[in-house]
């Protein structure tokens, strides 16, 4: 279901009360806020009962399936796509995907090379033949300790997850790639602000080793006087990119035997290290997103969700607080059941 943004629109069958979505995709995407302003009127003017209708003004292709929200997100396929819109008869509420994988580093550094240039060295969003990058990463670039383009505060702390975006969508030979460089090498652009970067793919098989999970932030979830969408938007994306890069470079380190595992209890193994890390992701997610974060997040991630806050699996907003423990949730999630639904819980209550 790889796509700019995936729109899920409500088609509720009387008498059961069960929300089910057809799913489709744009392959172009506008401004958040443009968005929101035109459903806003689209939904106003128009009634709907039970299944909610596409606008024609919005490109897309599909239905590509059919489901539950929780259903959706199990099918979600994390770093190649960000966006999931879902479409009430009364709302728009956008979700950004969060991955949790923070083991990110290897498939960085065996699987692309970046370039980044500066913006006034591009033509049409593409580097011309004689620009010269400001910053080139390859494997070399990752040479422990991790410092410059691939360091703290450097560009990678917050292209990352683009920059696996668009080479696991390249990987999947779901985009052609543009015309730069070797023209026997896949090869994407990702703007950057006053900076472009260029994704060579040299390797697709660290890519396959990520993990697919992942949870959706709704971003449209709690107002903020002054602050756009699209900027709450941005704030998601950064701030969850900079924690997941902090984590990324603390396991490079034990893999370069720089530091010791300090997250897993007692480990006997570095993949312990990497779940307990992954834990401690997604509790600082939870912690800095609480009640924004969906209930219909894939995995064990997801069942913890909807167990801490009694949340059916097929909606968008959570029930009560979500209160999980930072020093406990690495027990918390080897609990979870990935499948947790309390509309199903018989024991509940």
């Amino acid at each position: 279901m790889e796509s700019e943004a995936l729109f899920c629109f409500q088609q509720t069958t009387r008498g059961t009360g069960t929300r089910r979505f057809k799913v489709y995709r744009t392959t172009a995407f506008q401004p958040v806020s443009r968005l929101a302003s035109r459903f806003e009127k689209y939904l106003r003017r128009n009634r709907f009962p039970e299944a909610v209708h596409v606008p024609h003004w919005l490109e897309r292709e599909g239905p590509l399936t059919s489901g539950t929200l929780a259903t959706v997100g199990e099918q979600f396929r994390q770093f190649t796509t960000y966006h999931l819109l879902a479409v009430t008869n009364r709302d728009l509420h956008p979700f950004l995907a969060v991955p949790v994988a923070v083991d990110v580093v290897p498939a960085l550094s065996k699987a692309v090379t970046v370039r980044i240039y500066d913006v006034a060295d591009c033509t049409d969003g593409l580097p011309t033949a004689d620009a010269d990058p400001i910053a080139t990463v390859d494997e070399d670039s990752y040479d422990a300790p991790l410092t410059g383009a691939v360091g703290e505060g450097g560009p990678m702390a917050s292209l990352h997850v683009r920059i696996l975006r668009a080479a696991t969508r390249l990987a999947a030979g779901h985009d052609s790639g543009v015309a730069v460089g070797d023209p026997d090498v896949p090869t994407a652009v990702v703007p950057d602000g006053d900076h472009v970067a260029r994704i060579d793919l040299r390797d697709t098989t660290p890519l396959r080793r990520l993990s697919n999970h992942g949870v959706f932030v709704n971003y449209g979830h709690e107002a903020v006087p002054g602050e756009e969408l699209d900027d709450r938007r941005r704030r998601v994306l950064r701030e969850t990119a900079a924690s997941r890069y902090r984590y990324a470079r603390h396991l490079w380190a034990i893999r370069n035997r720089t530091t010791r595992q300090t997250f897993a209890d007692d480990p006997e193994s570095y993949r312990e290290e990497v779940e307990a890390t992954r834990a401690q992701f997604f509790a600082d997610v939870i912690e800095s997103f609480g009640a924004a974060v969906a209930p219909f997040s894939s995995g064990v991630y997801g069942g913890a969700i909807r167990e801490d806050t009694a949340t059916r699996a097929d909606t968008f907003a959570l029930n009560g607080r979500l209160e999980i423990d930072a020093e406990t949730i690495g027990a918390t999630l080897d609990a979870a059941d990935a499948d947790y639904d309390p509309e199903y819980d018989h024991t509940a209550g």
